[in-house]
């Protein structure tokens, strides 16, 4: 018998447990989860070893694997618990407050894989049926095994379940090997497969696996918040578990561990697990024990520092089997604050023999020789009416366990009052899996109670006016109830068949609630508040809403929302629509969801109505939107009904990953029915139109105002015999969706429909690969109705044996056997059960499952379907017919030839007609002869003309979208810093001469002696190392405060200085480890060209930096007198360009303006989500430019031209990470062609000319990014009928006014931060380049200008320009001369046998050879050198291909 007497606190957060004096009273229990492996820190379970009695006792709970282990954990109802290596990376990687304080065993013999008599070799698996627990270190041993051994996981089917349920597979037969541990493992080698055959035998074992590099560890893990309060108890778990496992290892084959008082304590344990009040066999414990190796103090610190890699790499496993819903971390140190070695560090008592002192282990006490069992014959009724106040609970008594397996329901009547209010003043059950649920009169959930926490707020239910809707008790009961009258509240326990079977200090569990009559009132909680009485700082249960607007939140604080919450809003339309703005979403993404439907009624779980289906084709054709992440949408989400908004957490994380802001608020408000959807309420952007108030959206847009490029829930009934859908029309569909298009079908009078024809054009959704495993799916449903729909085949995506992934495969939903496979672009029919009636509609909806992540971008699915009839084929523009058939009437009817009804006079009179004819037409022929062979030839050299201008015009637009990227990809000159503690010490600013080469006479003063030393970076690589070693980047931008000076007071040097400090102490580093780029200091002033390639590269270094400052403090320029301060500098174009470069690579955590005021954040939002400053900044081409105030003179090209390359560059990165960013894509995308303009105004000489700026360029660099995905496809087909933008069309204009030479012979170098904006000029000699800043200018400087001397310079050939002539009026302009480029890289095998005198010497490293003439006679000339690489070996070798650019074919 239990002696042990308990009392809990009934609020509050863990509830601690008191034993009377006869027992030791205890203060504090704390709950260890442990496995049901037998280990040496096992005999603490019935000794009590662990307790500090009166002030600490310990709990003992079963664990029943790992996963389960860290969801009790996380949720507070466990304080120490033991979980394979595998489950404790899955903690780190969603962001559990846990760390791993010690390592309990590393598994040899104790865990492997046993199968079958037949399977005793690796290749017999091919065609088996393993079972594991998932996610599990078993689980992660398998996928390395069938890995290493090289068998497709296509050929083995794996099923998941918990050890005892694998047990019972075994018996049953029901699969061929299980991969577990003990005592899992040892029921499968001794018992007999089911039932009558022989034992099963071990293929391997985890040190097998451990051999092979897949180590894993049996990890001790403790809430961080246990760590912080208790360190001291944490202490004595690791100490005493370190302490029995030296023991053991010393003492093996001592007789304490063979037959005595230890191994009976192990053995007490593990019958006690079982449920048995008896020991087990000594022989079995030492085999137990035996089979698993116990580390000591140094291995386990080993293991927990020295295997990040080894965690990482079970982290991967956890993403590719879908326990991890984002990819895992790559830095490593992120492991580390998980990681509590200190605790190891701190032990003394190793060696310490258990029988001595301190802490000898003592014999077993009588409280703790018994687990905590269900007594048969202790439960509650399965349906109970209460009348007014009463008190129960769920029928256990004493500490014993509660009933598994319960379902009671209990209807609570409400007294004349009316009203009926519900307290739980005890609850104690096994986390989520047993729970207390209450439900209103009408069948709404209410509130959700489970686990070992108190505080749960009160519920109120009253009676209904009119009469609740019928079933609902009997919904509850899940059988037979009456309806009862006058119900307020229904309340019901349910518990699942396992228990924990404690020990130790066992507490109470089960629960006890109070029933009591009270008044009506009305009561209206505010956001995030839940409960009757508003005293929950979290949703609770369904909730009507109120009101015409508000606000929905899902907690009150922004840190954490609750775990396993079950928040519901029912928002009325009242004859018109709702909208909904999405102000925050903070949620684990996938894990943790929040679902739109359309109409009032409850959805399974939220309803006791609302029961769940194996086909959810009802619920999801309510479903209007499904969200996660923190992804918010940009634009109202707008459902022209009623609304019932759902949010449902796991009990682990309940936060974003990211650390930002957690949980849910929607701004909520309800318009009049006659207001139409748009374009009054919202837009429908750039994917759709509006048509009668109504968005249609663009083929694979969805939503009410098309703003997703991926589904989001159902769309609208679709009512036509063929159609197409897409699934997504961005580059890769969102995980943990379920999406449908219903389909209506109509029939035709007389005709049956026999099913439905599918091509899938594109079937692209994620396959099974290498340890990746999915469940994504396309499903056709049939019948959709009110209940369920039947599934009539499933598609999902397979590998073929070679390893590349085929189009499909159709499976039986039946079987889960796949029926046949087929490739893009097959006709594949999907038959109903049987033929429909004749002329009856047929409803079909075609449904797509995503798991939780994509291991990369997958574009998803597009299919046309049409009709099938039991009879003639449907046909239509998408479905044509077979050869030899025509479309008649939409059927497709066999060709047949025509009998003649005419006589043989008539067929010879017809013949005469038709001679005549001829011979007119053979002589109107002779005529034309002459006129069509002329035409023809004319207008065949026009085709072929306008052609090659396409192609070049193709090729222009593709090589400057392709140097825009790689020109933000890396540094175009070197990247300058100065360190914080000396730039402090320098004074003043000091240019970048002075610093680069220090005092060269002695009237340099003292500063410039000791401090010269600058730093330079030549790559993004090189500052990345850099950082990792410690150094944090800071970019100072400002505006230069005189012409001949940048800061002639020092006002804006004393500024960088405090800054600088402010940064220092901010990333909690010296001085000396900051780095400091200043334009003056890190560009060069003195040499033109360089200056000109580090002022090109000024977003690219703004964006690489981990701090950008702009030093804006209010001041004068000492030239013209105007104010320079934080307004003025925004007005910069070359300003807005460097706050944008930042902002878009960085985001704007680590953005500053250092003003009069002290250093504040750059961005402020300004309370309706906008923040101006950003808005003005991003538009940077209508920022102030010097150059356009001195109206270009001589023609000079504009600073707008220079930064159309970076930009386009940062627009494609943009793009490519909008699913990562979306906030950041959906600043430019809406203003797109406001904030990049097609053209410019060009003012020179007096005369204005609108120039092309980007052109195109935009839509092509978003064509180009989004064919990334379809392999081997060329890029040329997207960007036809494309226009350049200026570096390939404002030269083609020019070059009818300027000749060669002056076309090529010109190079400009602009320094943007001057007052006045005043521009930095130099000319080069003859021997230099000229040309605008393009493609060209892109390529010269990366290739030639940085990495050669301005001798090789002089080398490059200039292109002749290619002519064509016309006599006509319409004369087409001589092909401009400007040059693009093109740059390849290929190995220079020649290397090794003929180095270059210097790795720098451009005479030895040049080559020049020319290309055969091109069809229109253009030539093109080809320079190579090799580029060194900065190591010992063969360097790269890059072509320059300088090609004419010919005119447009706008020209022609």
């Amino acid at each position: 018998m239990i002696v042990a007497v308990i009392a809990l606190a009934a609020l509050g957060g863990a509830q601690p447990a008191h034993r009377d004096a006869t027992t030791d009273a205890c203060e504090e229990v704390v709950r260890f989860g442990l496995f049901d492996a037998i280990a040496p820190i096992s005999i603490a379970a019935t000794t009590a070893w662990l307790d500090d009695a009166p002030r600490v006792c310990f709990g003992y709970y079963r664990e029943r694997s790992g996963p389960d282990a860290l969801l009790t954990l996380a949720h507070g109802d466990y304080d120490i618990a033991l979980m394979g290596s595998t489950v404790f990376t899955t903690a780190i990687e969603r962001g559990v407050p846990v760390s791993a304080v010690g390592i309990l065993a590393l598994p040899t013999s104790s865990e492997g894989l046993a199968t079958r008599a037949g399977l005793g070799e690796p290749r017999s698996l091919r065609g088996s049926t393993l079972a594991t627990v998932r996610g599990s270190t078993a689980h992660y041993h398998l996928e390395a095994f069938l890995h290493e051994m090289t068998i497709d996981a296509r050929d083995v089917t794996i099923v998941f379940g918990q050890y005892v349920e694998i047990m019972r597979l075994w018996d049953a037969g029901k699969i061929d090997g299980a991969a577990c541990w003990a005592p899992c493992l040892d029921h499968v080698l001794t018992k007999p497969h089911g039932g009558t055959g022989a034992p099963g035998a071990l293929l391997y074992d985890a040190e097998t696996l451990l051999r092979w590099g897949f180590g894993t560890g049996i990890v001790i893990v403790a809430h961080d918040d246990f760590i912080s309060r208790r360190p001291d108890v944490v202490q004595r778990v690791v100490e005493r578990s370190i302490r029995a496992a030296n023991d053991y290892r010393t003492n093996r084959d001592g007789p304490d561990w063979t037959a005595g008082r230890f191994a009976d304590a192990a053995g007490r344990f593990l019958a006690m697990d079982l449920g048995n009040e008896t020991t087990v066999p000594a022989a079995f414990v030492v085999n137990q024990l035996g089979r698993t190796e116990w580390p000591d103090t140094r291995t386990q610190i080993g293991f927990l520092e020295i295997g990040i890699e080894s965690l990482q790499h079970q982290a991967a496993f956890s993403f590719a089997q879908k326990d991890l819903a984002e990819p895992p971390y790559e830095d490593p140190s992120i492991y580390l604050p998980h990681i509590g070695a200190s605790f190891l560090r701190a032990v003394t008592t190793e060696t310490v023999p258990l029988d001595a002192e301190p802490d000898p282990v003592p014999d077993f006490i009588p409280y703790a020789v018994r687990a905590q069992l269900p007594v048969p014959g202790e439960g509650c009724e399965p349906f109970s009416v209460i009348d007014g106040d009463a008190t129960f609970d769920d029928g256990s008594t004493g500490e014993n366990a509660y009933a598994r397996n319960a379902n009671c329901v209990w209807a609570l009547r409400a007294p004349a009052t009316g009203c009926v209010a519900l307290d739980v003043p005890f609850l104690s059950s096994e986390g989520v899996r047993d729970r207390v649920e209450v439900f209103s009169a009408t069948g709404d959930l209410r509130a959700t109670f489970f686990g070992r926490r108190g505080g749960h707020p009160t519920t109120v239910g009253c009676v209904v006016a009119d009469a609740p809707p019928p079933g609902v008790a009997a919904a509850l009961v899940g059988g037979a109830a009456p309806d009862i009258e006058g119900v307020g509240l229904y309340v019901r326990w349910s518990t699942d068949d396992e228990d924990e079977l404690a020990m130790g200090a066992i507490e109470p569990v089960g629960f006890r609630a109070t029933a009591r009559a009270i008044e009506p009132q009305e009561r209206i909680c505010g956001p995030g508040r839940g409960g009757a009485l508003c005293d929950a700082p979290y949703c609770v249960g369904v909730v009507e809403v109120t009101g015409e607007g508000g606000v929905i939140k899902t907690q009150v604080a922004d840190d954490a929302y609750q775990p396993n919450s079950r928040c519901a809003w029912r928002i009325p339309a009242r004859g018109g629509r709702v909208v909904l703005d999405v102000a925050r979403l903070g949620l684990e993404r996938v894990r943790d969801v929040v679902t739109i439907y359309d109409g009032a009624a409850a959805t399974p779980g939220f309803g006791a109505l609302a029961q769940p289906v194996p086909f959810p084709v009802f619920e999801l054709l309510r479903r209007k939107y499904r969200m996660s992440g923190t992804h918010a949408p940009t634009v109202p989400l707008v459902v022209d009904n009623d609304v019932f908004v759902t949010f449902e957490s796991d009990g682990i994380a309940n936060r974003p990953r990211d650390g930002g802001p957690a949980g849910l608020e929607i701004r909520w408000r309800r318009d009049a029915a006659e207001s139409t959807l748009c374009p009054e309420v919202a837009s429908c952007g750039r994917n759709g139109r509006c048509e009668e108030g109504v968005c249609v959206c663009d083929t694979g847009y969805y939503g009410e105002t098309c703003a997703f490029d991926t589904c989001v829930g159902a769309a609208p009934w679709r009512v036509a015999p063929s159609g197409r859908i897409v699934s997504n029309a961005g580059a890769d569909y969102s995980p943990g969706q379920f999406c449908g298009w219903p389909l209506n079908i109509p029939g035709r009078e007389g005709e049956s429909i026999a099913g439905i024809r599918l091509r899938f054009d594109r079937f692209d959704i994620e396959a099974p690969e290498g340890q990746a495993t999915t469940t994504d799916r396309a499903v056709v449903f049939y019948s959709v109705g009110p209940q369920q729909g039947s599934v009539l085949c499933i598609f999902r995506r397979v590998m073929s044996q070679q390893g590349q992934t085929s189009a499909g495969a159709a499976v039986d939903p039946a079987t889960d056997e796949t029926k046949f496979t087929f490739d893009d672009g097959d006709t594949l029919e999907v038959l109903l059960p049987e033929p429909a009636a004749a002329g009856a509609n047929v409803q079909l909806m075609l449904g797509f499952e995503t798991d939780a992540n994509n291991h990369r971008p997958f574009s998803g699915f597009d299919v046309t379907y049409g009709v099938a009839f039991d009879g003639p084929a449907f046909c239509d523009e998408r479905w044509p017919c077979a050869e030899g058939e025509v479309c008649e009437d939409d059927r497709c009817v066999d060709e047949k030839p025509r009998k003649s009804k005419h006589s043989r006079s008539r067929r010879q009179l017809r013949r005469m007609k038709r001679g005549v004819i001829v011979a007119m037409i053979v002589f109107a022929c002779v005529i034309g002869l002459a006129f069509c062979v002329f035409g023809g030839i004319y207008g065949a050299r026009v085709v072929r003309t306008k052609d090659e201008l396409e192609t070049e015009r193709v090729r222009v637009v593709r090589d400057q979208v392709d140097s825009a990227r790689q020109w933000v990809e890396d540094f175009q000159a070197p990247f300058c810093v100065v360190a914080a503690d000396t730039f402090i010490a320098l004074g003043a600013l000091r240019p970048h001469e002075a610093l680069r080469d220090g005092p060269r006479d002695a009237d340099d003063d003292e500063c410039d002696k000791q401090h010269t030393r600058l730093e330079f970076y030549d790559s993004v690589d090189d500052v990345e190392r850099a950082r990792r070693g410690g150094a944090v980047f800071v970019f100072l931008s400002h505006q230069w405060l005189g012409h001949a000076h940048p800061d002639p007071a020092g006002i804006h040097y004393k500024a960088m200085c405090r800054a600088l400090q402010a940064v220092a102490e901010d990333a909690g580093v010296a001085l000396s480890a900051v780095r400091a780029w200043v334009d003056v200091s890190s560009i060069p002033q003195a040499n033109q060209a360089t200056q000109s390639l580090a002022v090109a590269s000024l977003p690219t270094f703004a964006s690489c930096v981990d701090y950008f400052i702009v030093v804006a403090p209010d001041t004068e320029h000492v030239t013209t007198g105007c104010g320079c301060d934080a307004a003025t500098y925004r007005k910069r174009a070359w300003c807005r360009a460097e706050v944008v470069a930042c902002w878009a690579r960085r985001g704007a955590d680590r953005m500053f303006v250092a003003t009069n005021r002290g250093l504040r954040p750059l961005f402020v939002d300004t309370g309706d989500g906008v923040d101006t400053y950003l808005e003005e900044c991003l538009e940077v081409f209508a920022g102030d430019l010097t150059c356009c105030r001195l109206q270009h003179p001589d023609g000079e090209p504009c600073d707008k031209e220079a930064l159309v390359p970076p930009f386009l560059g940062l627009i494609a990165e943009l793009y490519r990470d909008r699913k990562q960013r979306p906030e950041a894509w959906a600043k430019v995308r809406d203003r797109a062609d406001e904030l990049f303009p097609r053209t410019f105004s060009y003012e020179s000489g007096g005369v204005t000319t609108t120039l092309p700026l980007f052109g195109d360029l935009i839509e092509a660099i978003l064509r180009l990014v989004d064919s990334e995905g379809t392999d081997g496809a060329s890029p040329e087909p997207v960007l036809r009928g494309l226009a350049p933008g200026t570096t390939g069309q404002r030269h083609v204009a020019k070059a009818h006014r300027r000749s060669p030479h002056q076309h090529s012979r010109h190079l400009v170098a602009t320094a943007p931060h001057s007052g006045d904006g005043s521009t930095l000029r130099g000319s080069r000699d003859a021997g230099s380049l000229r040309g605008s800043p393009g493609v060209l200018f892109r390529a010269l400087s990366d290739r030639v200008v940085r990495r050669s001397p301005p001798a090789a310079l002089r080398e490059l050939p200039t292109a002749s320009p290619a002519v064509t002539e016309r006599s006509t009026a319409a004369t087409v302009a001589t092909a401009a001369s400007a040059a693009t480029v093109a740059t390849t890289e290929t190995p220079r095998d020649n290397w090794a046998s003929s180095p270059p005198a210097s790795p720098w010497s451009s005479t030895s490293l040049w080559s020049s050879s020319r290309s055969p003439e091109s069809k229109t006679g253009s030539s093109e000339r080809r320079l190579t050198w090799a580029l060194p690489t900065g190591r010992a070996e063969r360097p790269r070798v890059s072509t320059v291909s300088l090609q004419p650019v010919l005119p447009t074919v706008e020209d022609v």
